[in-house]
């Protein structure tokens, strides 16, 4: 407490001090105090912007655009997972269930007794009555052993139900099969029972603080949904497995959520109790677990139906509310078109992802180091002097030191390089898991996906034209997003995992089944539009693929145009080393919100909480009151829908703002809109104390997030 106090000073104008995150309240202060006319404008840095990377049409655009400021907090951003059944998952329950051994009747168990102890002798069991009242040694080992090599499955059952029932949180008890050379045969002496067949059941006092490990709960694996607010799907499931003694792959999950946002998803493991992760999960901070299940089989990356959004728009203008209804029936009619956004090509607009993806693909391997390693300004303070050292020095070995951790993909290459030698690119790319390393060829299919999508709308509008692609099966239409089998195995195998966003790939396909994906899809023809069976959001657009069908007509073409601009091709995309091959995949163009909700709320200040989280719901903690229309200085628009999987929610808010939705305009926005509210509030004679607003909700650096 008295080291956070004394480096985040308080001011005495401040509201109470936070000491959670007094960087971001010292920051808050430094911008804050003074004139607000005098404010400097947040430094530019180079963040990619969405012409960039071809996302430039609208469904609508003589539609009405407005401004809003997206996730000015982390409480304005709400994503709950829909389950493979089409539940919402809602955080509800936090009762953690607990092992129950199911009761006998008395009277059953004294005949099972009695039964039994014409096999193992009436002794056994005051040997074990009194193992039971003994104290604990710990330099002794207290137990008792049971020969029952000539007892079926069922009596060993019972000898196991009548300690448990007997004795239960005094003894344990286990079976043991003693291996074949341990036992000794000899011919004066033969075995009585035969070598394989010999079996103990060895009973013990439990180990200290440690209790009776068998399985108990009705299915293999525990499913939780876990809470989260600014943190990592990833980071939760890395940390999770470390305190639970296991690999980060054991942790499954169907995909990753948003950073920036508060979200509520499934988790699953294997064999281990509620009550061990919740101790676990202590470790994590802003996390909640809650609504404990059980099943038999794990949960798998793609095991969901889409998502749930709640989203609040701020510094709405109230004399646009006209304007912004339109917007919303145009949306709701028409849809948004499903680009993929910016978190798909990096936060960088000198190194976006693509161009690593271009690289790797060209076999350029020394390029595509360069450029993963290469100074970007958008970098955090300890990256940025990694990356110079390494820019200036090429000493891999020396700049992988000064990582903490090995979360990160420069960590791993650095490694690489040092291992393998500081020209051995191609080796030490393969220290990048697959998974994360074909993000970035994936980039590069998703920038020919976004120009594809802008150039057929533009050039054709949202009309249909023979030649365009849908599902060739009704039934396969959401199949877009799930991932193959053997890709989503390696997935599962490794620390690290896909998300969500990364579409249906063949690259692991066997070369027999290759024409199996490209029969997925048909053209349409003249006949089928004219019979008004199909809607422009039927349409599939391939991403670029060796193993893919094209569109029958113009944009089928445009494709290789596009790739020959980098020297690329679909033929060249089957690529010599199988781990960059892309195969190629299917994703709508246009993708129609399920559910569309809005509403007008009142707020007075940027603090304000305008949306209740699950946690918040399930332990009844009030939000901040709505006030009066009278009293009101802002107003906020609040969003709910639902989407598939890997369609971005940030796209669909694209087509209401009209405007583009990067960092850096986001930013920029929200201090134009907070600087003319307080130039309108402030006299001009009269100067003003700003005074620091509650340290959770400083933000600055804002983020768009994916909808996944």
């Amino acid at each position: 407490m008295g080291k956070d106090r004394g480096r985040g000073r308080r001011n005495h104008h401040s509201k109470p001090y936070n000491k959670s995150n007094w960087r971001g309240q010292k920051k808050e202060r430094s911008q804050h105090n003074g004139n607000p006319r005098n404010r400097s404008a947040p430094q530019q840095k180079s963040t990619l912007l969405e012409n960039q990377v071809g996302i430039t049409e609208f469904t609508n655009a003589d539609a009405p655009g407005f401004t809003g400021i997206l996730k000015s907090r982390f409480s304005d951003f709400h994503v709950n997972e829909i389950d493979s059944e089409g539940h919402v998952l809602e955080l509800n329950d936090s009762t953690v269930p607990k092992a129950t051994v199911e009761a006998v009747d008395p009277e059953k168990l004294a005949e099972w007794r009695k039964e039994l102890e014409e096999v193992t002798g009436p002794e056994v069991w005051k040997d074990i009555a009194s193992l039971a009242q003994a104290k604990f040694d710990p330099k002794t080992e207290q137990k008792v052993e049971i020969d029952v090599s000539s007892l079926d499955k069922d009596k060993r059952t019972k000898i196991h139900q009548l300690v448990k029932q007997l004795y239960t949180g005094k003894l344990v008890s286990t079976t043991l099969g003693q291996p074949q050379e341990e036992q000794q045969v000899t011919v004066e002496e033969p075995a009585a029972i035969p070598v394989e067949e010999k079996k103990t059941i060895r009973i013990m006092r439990p180990k200290h603080g440690r209790g009776d490990n068998r399985w108990n709960f009705p299915g293999e694996y525990v499913t939780f949904l876990v809470h989260k607010t600014n943190i990592d799907t990833g980071e939760v499931a890395s940390t999770l497995a470390s305190r639970l003694n296991l690999r980060p792959s054991q942790v499954n999950y169907c995909g990753t959520k948003d950073k920036r946002a508060k979200t509520t998803q499934n988790f699953s493991i294997k064999r281990r109790s509620p009550e061990s992760i919740i101790n676990a999960a202590r470790a994590i901070r802003n996390v909640f677990f809650g609504n404990f299940n059980f099943r038999s089989t794990t949960l798998k990356l793609g095991d969901l139906q889409g998502n749930r959004f709640r989203i609040a728009l701020r510094h709405i203008a109230k004399e646009r509310q006209a304007d912004i209804e339109a917007s919303l029936e145009s949306l709701k009619e028409r849809g948004f078109i499903n680009y993929y956004g910016l978190q798909r090509f990096g936060n960088s607009a000198s190194v976006p992802t693509y161009e690593v993806g271009v690289a790797l693909l060209k076999r350029d391997y020394k390029l595509a180091c360069e450029l993963i390693l290469k100074p970007r300004d958008t970098d955090i303070e300890f990256m940025r002097a990694i990356r110079e050292e390494w820019w200036e020095k090429r000493d891999s070995a020396a700049a992988a030191a000064k990582f903490y951790g090995d979360k990160f993909i420069e960590k791993k290459l650095l490694d690489g390089l040092a291992r393998f030698g500081e020209t051995d690119y191609s080796s030490a790319l393969r220290q990048i898991p697959r998974n994360m390393l074909m993000l970035y060829p994936h980039a590069y299919q998703s920038l020919i996906f976004n120009r594809i999508a802008s150039r057929r709308i533009k050039e054709f509008g949202l009309k249909l034209i023979p030649g365009d692609l849908v599902y060739a099966e009704q039934s396969e239409a959401m199949e877009e997003d799930n991932q193959v089998e053997p890709l989503e195995t390696e997935a599962a195998e490794t620390d690290e995992e896909l998300p969500d966003g990364v579409e249906e790939d063949v690259d692991a396909v066997a070369l027999e089944e290759e024409s199996v994906f490209k029969r997925k899809v048909r053209a349409l023809s003249e006949e089928d539009i004219a019979s008004g069976k199909y809607k422009l959001s039927d349409v599939v657009l391939p991403l670029p693929g060796h193993d893919i069908t094209y569109p029958a007509n113009e944009c089928g073409a445009w494709y290789e145009e596009m790739m020959a601009e980098v020297g690329l091709s679909s033929e060249l995309l089957k690529h010599k080393e199988k781990t960059y091959a892309l195969g190629g995949a299917y994703r709508k163009m246009i993708i129609q919100p399920n559910d569309l909700k809005w509403s007008f709320r009142r707020y007075n200040t940027p603090e304000d909480t305008l949306i209740a989280s699950d946690f918040e719901l399930m332990k009844g903690i009030p939000i901040t009151a709505e006030p009066s229309e009278e009293e009101a200085k802002y107003l906020a628009l609040v969003l709910e829908f639902s989407l598939p999987t890997a369609a971005y929610a940030t796209m669909l808010l694209r087509e209401l703002f009209k405007q583009d939705t990067s960092t850096a305009t986001q930013m920029q926005l929200e201090q134009e809109a907070m600087t003319k509210k307080e130039e309108k509030d402030t006299p001009i004679v009269q100067e003003i104390v700003v005074e620091t607003a509650p340290e959770e909700t400083v933000e600055p650096e804002k983020e768009v997030a994916e909808g996944q």
